[in-house]
């Protein structure tokens, strides 16, 4: 994937929820409720699309191969799924589901593009990530572990000092 194509999602996704909330008449219970729907599609779209689907399992299995490569949904795939809950979802929960996943974009991005060291605010969730990409069917959540822990998919990563 070309530079310009990995990163259009950091662009369009905060456009898409300015223009939500200030053209859109977005609710803040609305975005919350989005933003809460948003871990939900993340767990279940990594876990079920993503691992199981050959669909999209074989561009997921290249980067598991390659997590530090520019692999991920282009920003057409993304502005196509959000143009068609556009029809159906208030603007409010559109937005969150929209700043949900530039929060999952961002801290995915973060954990495998960044030197994160122990003691930093992400270091936890990028060894827990780590713990995924070993091939453990386990940590399908990025931003959150909530899911994982409801479905019982949840595993701590006790790191030693210099382990990761």
């Amino acid at each position: 994937m070309s530079r310009p194509a990995y990163y259009a999602d950091f662009v369009s996704m905060p456009a898409l929820a300015l223009a939500l909330i200030l053209l859109g008449g977005a609710t803040l219970s609305g975005i919350v409720l989005g933003l809460i729907a948003w871990t939900l599609a993340e767990y279940v779209i990594h876990r079920m699309l993503f691992h199981r689907l050959p669909l999209f399992k074989t561009g997921h299995d290249e980067h598991h191969a390659k997590p530090s490569g520019r692999t991920g949904v282009t920003s057409w795939h993304s502005l196509l799924v959000f143009g068609a809950l556009f029809l159906v979802l208030p603007a409010g929960v559109l937005a969150g589901l929209a700043l949900g996943y530039l929060a999952y974009i961002a801290a995915h991005h973060a954990v495998h593009h960044w030197r994160v060291a122990p003691g930093h605010p992400l270091y936890g969730l990028k060894i827990r990530h780590a713990m995924h990409h070993r091939g453990d069917e386990v940590n399908f959540g990025v931003v959150t572990t909530a899911w994982d822990r409801v479905f019982g998919t949840h595993r701590p990563f006790r790191s030693k000092p210099g382990q990761i």
